[in-house]
């Protein structure tokens, strides 16, 4: 097995997308994508388009303000150089916030310790933002909303709360921080944990909210998570109402 050429250099890249007209981040064919369009933007600075490595995968709809990734380049190229060409070549809703030299061994997905999301449900028909917020009449009872969300904290197994993989190894995360809180008008639920396995925020919004409705059998989410099948899960939350908010490669900070 060949080793990796020593004569590369690594760049990280911080992204923010409106994920409104992508069919998710990973690149596929005939669609368009979030990887797609950087690689694209990226293939005139180099000799060879590179290959970009995204901190984790976002579904269609779902949005990003603090997306990682990184790309490497036989040829070394100014950060502010790539930062500036990227975003002139770039649709709208794709801008990349900041370009880094990385060291050779950095990788987006394998060395982060931990990701943000945050869900925001609004009550208010609104023209702008509308695709970024869940549009609920409902009125939310954030102590109820706040207790479920506690039974998530910590290391569990959230087979219920996802969709099969074939690639999958393991259903198990460790949960940081899980919460609701009022944001003016919105409502927003925050959740970090060192990984999201496909469709789980959405599905635990949706089933919190089934719970405090009183539409599910359970009264609570220990009871789902004990079941490993997520046909026991509830209703999934609208995509555009997610939004990727953070990866951290360092120690998840206790707020």
């Amino acid at each position: 097995m060949s080793s990796e050429p020593s004569n590369f250099q690594k760049y990280k890249l911080l992204i923010e997308f409106d994920g409104t007209d992508f069919c998710g981040w990973q690149l596929q064919k005939d669609s368009r994508t979030v990887q797609g369009c950087i690689e694209e933007a990226l293939a005139p600075l180099f000799s060879e388009r590179p290959r970009i490595t995204g901190a984790g995968r976002t579904d269609s709809g779902v949005h990003a303000t603090g997306m990682v990734a990184h790309f490497k380049a036989a040829e070394d190229r100014n950060a502010e150089t790539i930062l500036k060409a990227l975003n002139a070549n770039l649709p709208p809703d794709i801008r990349i916030l900041k370009v880094q030299i990385a060291d050779k061994d950095f990788h987006a997905r394998f060395h982060a310790k931990w990701r943000g999301y945050a869900y925001r449900i609004r009550s208010e028909q609104r023209a702008i933002g509308r695709q970024y917020s869940w549009y609920l009449t409902d009125k939310l009872n954030l102590d109820e909303l706040n207790k479920l969300a506690s039974e998530v904290l910590g290391d569990r197994c959230f087979r219920s709360f996802s969709h099969e993989r074939p690639d999958e190894e393991h259903y198990r995360s460790r949960i940081y921080r899980a919460t609701w809180e009022k944001e003016s008008e919105d409502v927003l639920f925050r959740i970090d944990g060192i990984r999201f396995l496909h469709g789980m925020v959405r599905l635990l919004v949706g089933t919190m909210l089934d719970i405090t409705r009183g539409s599910l059998e359970f009264s609570n989410l220990q009871q789902i998570i004990e079941k490993e099948d997520v046909r026991f899960a509830g209703t999934k939350a609208p995509a555009h109402g997610l939004t990727l908010t953070a990866v951290g490669y360092h120690d998840w900070p206790q707020l």
